[in-house]
């Protein structure tokens, strides 16, 4: 029976500071306006009412201390627009508490408060009106300061502000308010403010009881807000918010709407006290600029000889007599790619090269569901010069055909064709630069391409798209580096990980079915790592973190798994488990595998496809690529 997950809001239960830090506040709430109000002066137990009013004013600061801490002790957020949001909140009650002063002002007008009469306003500000109504002024205290919180942190973190940069834009924010609540003609009582207030709700500021029972409010309302940030924390949504300051890219492959969530937590917090920018990254960024690993081919000309060697330099080489059809030209008509004949061939269809008189294939047949089991999946079956032909776009679950990106003039990727179909495992290779991360970039979301096609399960354009959509479709994704989150166990990776519904409200009240409990278990199981379960993953060792993201990607139960160097490493009894995890999992996935340990992709028996300067170079079982002489050239430098 699986063990049931901490529950998010057992808020007391087990945690004695929170307990003590509640109830001392509820203690306070009573013990203090009691002191104040039912003892004599004289009496060493009476609290004087100008200490109720600092301490009053203490305990509102900490429910702004309380956001701070929140977003930025445990969001990992810098946020310096805390005391905007804050201000704006107390405007908008201190707008009601000057519109029910009316007529008892100095200039004893009904309608104006006395600093629009001193300054000569004639009429109240459309923004003034309504205030006159306290329901309508608390709404206003919740409302104004966290649409702008939304709105604000929504394009910040829609356009990736993240950072010192959000600091600096946020203390920009409150700047920029306060110069313009300052302005005697903004109608907020300039430098001085809103002043010389009266009653609330009928009731005389100046009096004892009065005070007492605003303090009494607001040590419940701290209270309140304290139990409520307990309860984000201790919930499914508080796990995220976690994950996403310790593993951003992560939470949106996971398919979690990154932006909307900082948006929230900003918004959120805040109150408690088309198109997508994207930043330019350098091109060795995405192809590993620093990482060398040489020998993956021998000088005996053999592929992968010492298990994991150096990456000689590379020839900028075309058109040598070896290369394969695919990228061979038919001769008399310059720039057509050739690929092999069918039977049914469109007039605007590549042309055949010269010389290919291999007979037609069949047309493929419908692709079947991805839980249907089909012989053969995975093995030599679908190897051999199958890995080249071109099928129709709708018998592939993965289908790239002309892409293209370049950064600052650099082609990652030059007009990339490469087509998977559904229940296959690949292995794609290639020297440092290749290609291969970028590729995985662009069919995640992450990197827009130049031009291409590229398309889902036969018909759905990713290039439209962003990663958490592509996530939700069905594609996870492996980094080459394991990503996991370190903060929590490996039993709470896999539960954020879990196919469900990925919003805020969903994530803040989400409980872990039975079905999905033993979904973790098996999966747990799958990945060796049962006894691991309640371990912080950052206490993994190198390998079982690779274990561990695999899991996270079968938790979301995609269609397509892209695997980026799972490998990379481990050591040797890990190598083998992984390749027959892989091998285990395509019987219910398509994968493709991004790999340098030619050992590794040996173990996989599958069909390899080589990428060189962004494009296929090269394809076919392991044995074919390595006897290549081109790809051998790629790789020896010749």
């Amino acid at each position: 029976m699986a063990t049931p997950l901490p529950r998010g809001f057992g808020l007391l239960h087990g945690n004695r500071t929170a307990a003590v830090t509640i109830g001392l506040l509820l203690v306070a709430a009573v013990l203090v306006p009691v002191l104040n109000l039912a003892t004599d002066t004289g009496s060493p137990l009476h609290v004087p009412t100008w200490v109720v009013s600092l301490i009053g004013k203490y305990l509102c600061f900490a429910l702004l201390a309380l956001s701070v801490d929140l977003i930025w002790g445990f969001c990992g957020i810098l946020s310096l627009g805390h005391g905007a949001f804050f201000a704006l909140g107390g405007y908008a009650i201190g707008m009601h508490l000057m519109r029910e002063i009316g007529s008892r002002g100095v200039y004893g007008n009904p309608l104006l408060p006395d600093f629009m009469v001193f300054l000569n306003w004639t009429e109240l500000p459309w923004y003034w009106r309504g205030f006159d109504s306290f329901p309508f002024a608390l709404l206003m205290v919740v409302a104004v300061p966290g649409l702008l919180a939304f709105v604000f942190g929504w394009f910040a973190f829609r356009s990736r502000v993240t950072g010192v940069y959000f600091s600096i834009i946020s203390q920009a924010l409150t700047f920029a308010l306060m110069l313009a609540f300052f302005r005697n003609d903004m109608g907020f009582g300039g430098n001085n403010g809103l002043t010389d207030f009266k009653t609330v709700l009928g009731f005389d500021l100046q009096d004892d009881r009065t005070r007492a029972a605003l303090f009494a409010l607001t040590a419940l309302s701290l209270a309140a807000a304290y139990a409520c940030c307990r309860a984000i924390v201790a919930s499914r949504l508080g796990k995220v918010l976690v994950a996403v300051r310790d593993a951003e890219s992560r939470v949106r492959f996971l398919g979690y709407r990154v932006e909307i969530l900082q948006a929230v937590r900003v918004r959120v917090l805040g109150n408690a006290g088309g198109h997508r920018w994207r930043p330019v990254r350098a091109a060795g960024r995405h192809h590993q600029s620093v990482r060398v690993r040489a020998g993956e081919f021998n000088r005996d000309r053999h592929l992968g000889g010492d298990r994991r060697a150096g990456d000689a330099a590379r020839r900028h080489s075309r058109g040598h007599p070896g290369q394969l059809p695919e990228d061979l030209v038919y001769r008399r008509h310059p720039g057509i790619v050739a690929v092999r004949p069918r039977r049914a061939v469109h007039r605007r269809h590549p042309a055949a090269a010269k010389g290919d008189h291999r007979p037609d294939r069949p047309a493929a047949s419908a692709t079947p569901s991805r839980r249907q089991h089909q012989p053969g999946r995975g093995k030599h079956s679908a190897m051999s010069s199958e890995v080249h032909a071109r099928p129709e776009k709708h018998d592939t679950i993965l289908y790239l055909d002309g892409v293209s990106v370049s950064f600052d003039g650099f082609k990652a990727l030059n007009r990339l064709s490469l087509y998977i179909v559904a229940g296959e495992l690949r292995a794609i290779i290639g020297p440092n630069g290749a290609g291969k991360t970028t590729m995985m970039d662009v069919v995640t979301g992450k990197t827009k391409p130049n031009e291409g096609e590229v398309y889902f399960n036969g018909g759905i354009d990713l290039t439209k798209l962003d990663e958490a959509h592509i996530a939700n479709l069905g594609i996870g994704r492996k980094f080459q580096k394991p990503t996991v989150f370190d903060n929590h166990t490996v039993l709470d990776n896999l539960e954020l990980a879990a196919a469900d519904s990925r919003g805020v409200f969903a994530s803040l009240f989400f409980r872990l079915t039975a079905v999905q409990r033993d979904r973790i278990d098996h999966v747990l199981e799958k990945v060796s790592l049962t006894g691991q379960r309640h371990r912080p993953a950052g206490a993994l060792s190198h390998g079982q973190k690779q274990w561990l993201e695999i899991g996270m990607l079968l938790m979301q139960d995609p269609d397509l798994l892209l695997i980026d160097e799972p490998a990379a490493g481990m050591t040797d009894a890990e190598t083998e488990a992984t390749a027959v995890l892989l091998k285990e999992i395509v019987r219910d996935h398509s994968v493709v595998v991004v790999e340098h340990d030619m050992a590794f992709v040996r173990a996989l028996d599958c069909p390899v496809t080589v990428l060189h300067e962004g494009r296929v170079l090269a394809g076919g079982s392991l044995d074919v690529v390595q006897a290549n002489q081109q790809v051998i050239e790629v790789y020896l430098g010749r």
